[in-house]
This record gives C-alpha cells, structure tokens and sequence, in this order.
C-alpha cells in the first residue's frame, strides 16, 4: 500500500474461499492499517453484505458500479465477474 495515497485497492474473484464482504473489510483494515479482528466497525451498520455478495456473484452478467461510505472511508465496487475493491480514507492525516 502507498501510504501517500490514503486508498487501497484489491481484486475479487467469486471463486475465492471468501465472501466479497469479508474482502472489503480486509481492504478497509489494510488502509487503516490494523488488523481486520481489531476493527470496531460493521459493514451491516451502512450496507447489507449478503446484497452485496450476491449482486457480484460468480454468475453475474452485468456491469455493476457499487459505492457507499462507511468507517470514514468510501468504498467503491465495480465488475463483471471480477470485482475491484477501492477504499479511500475520508479524512486527511495532518
């Protein structure tokens, strides 16, 4: 991670072991640079990760664009059967 650019970005397949929310909030964790069990936020406070999960499903045939905010940052989602992750802090370090 470029500690400069206050984002993180990661790929997403479908097929992985994991669920597409439990890779944004790895991806949040890595840009606050702490681990994903000390994290005091829940993703289900400001979006519903079962929608999302299945919205970029591994049989998904559209262009989908997702963006909302939580835990300070906003998160970007976009893809047709890999999606990429961005996270941006919201708040500028001083």
């Amino acid at each position: 991670m470029d500690t400069n650019s206050h984002q993180e970005s990661e790929l997403y397949h479908p097929d992985d072991d994991r669920e597409l929310s439990t890779a944004i909030v790895e991806t949040v964790a890595d840009l606050k640079d702490t681990e994903v069990t000390e994290t005091e936020f829940q993703l289900y406070d400001d979006i519903n990760p079962d929608a999302l999960n299945n919205l970029f499903r591994k049989d998904a045939t559209a262009n989908t664009t997702v963006v909302f905010d939580t835990d300070d940052v906003i998160v970007t989602l976009w893809g047709d059967g890999i999606v990429k992750i961005k996270v941006v802090s919201q708040t500028i370090d001083g």
